[in-house]
């Protein structure tokens, strides 16, 4: 059993990260990219209001405000929300960033056309993860998207990991010789639920429809494989 079931550790660790100057992401990922214009037409940009849940230093939100939509972020890191702010403030855009956690977000029903989750939900105990789940689908207007990305149990993280609840998997540091460059490097102590298929299959079946793709990765001659669910859902 999980000694932290809330996995307040993890979001403290990420905290200190962000304090320490973590090396995140500063382009927007591909996916988020294809996944936007697909389904929200730049030509019609200001009609979307969209949110981006667990926005980092802002680089989606930053982006999708770039090209011209109206764009939320949340993030449970306030030194993260404070970077962001920061950035926006560099490029004279004017994003509202706030601090609130994936499962506890603080809008009324139905305010948004679409919402992104990149690589967050994954981070939260099992019952968090089904209620940020459920508060996506309550912030979004009927008919409204979103789009998520977290990693499957099919991730090296499972590999590196010690069970310590149903599906979560506190990182360790296994082989002595890994390099510090590995993903999971900054990762070690943190806890990762990391959900099979028919698992996200029952936390998704409140929305109308509902698609889900696999991506996946290798490392060191196919040594380690990163994996992520892509879910792609409709209110």
């Amino acid at each position: 059993m999980s000694s932290d079931p809330k996995n307040k550790a993890t979001e403290r660790q990420w905290e200190k990260l962000y304090q320490q100057g973590v090396d995140a992401p500063r382009y927007p990922n591909g996916n988020v990219l294809r996944w936007l214009f697909g389904n929200f037409p730049k030509k019609d940009a200001d009609q979307f209001h969209l949110l981006d849940i667990g926005c980092g230093m802002g680089r989606h939100a930053i982006m999708m405000k770039h090209e011209g939509y109206n764009v939320t972020g949340t993030e449970y890191s306030q030194t993260a929300v404070n970077q962001a702010k920061d950035w926006a403030n560099q490029l004279e855009i004017d994003i509202p960033f706030s601090q609130s956690s994936a499962d506890e977000q603080p809008f009324p029903d139905a305010t948004f056309d679409g919402i992104v989750c990149f690589s967050v939900l994954s981070y939260l105990p099992y019952d968090r993860y089904l209620q940020a789940t459920r508060e996506i689908h309550r912030l979004l207007k009927p008919g409204g998207q979103c789009f998520i990305i977290v990693r499957n149990d099919q991730d090296v993280r499972k590999t590196v990991g010690k069970l310590t609840a149903p599906h979560q998997y506190k990182i360790t540091a296994q082989d002595q010789d890994q390099d510090n460059d590995y993903p999971w490097h900054k990762e070690v102590g943190m806890e990762q639920t990391l959900l099979p298929k028919d698992e996200i299959q029952k936390f998704f079946s409140v929305f109308s429809d509902l698609r889900i793709e696999e991506v996946t990765s290798t490392l060191e001659n196919r040594k380690y494989r990163e994996a992520s669910w892509l879910i792609y859902a409709r209110k």
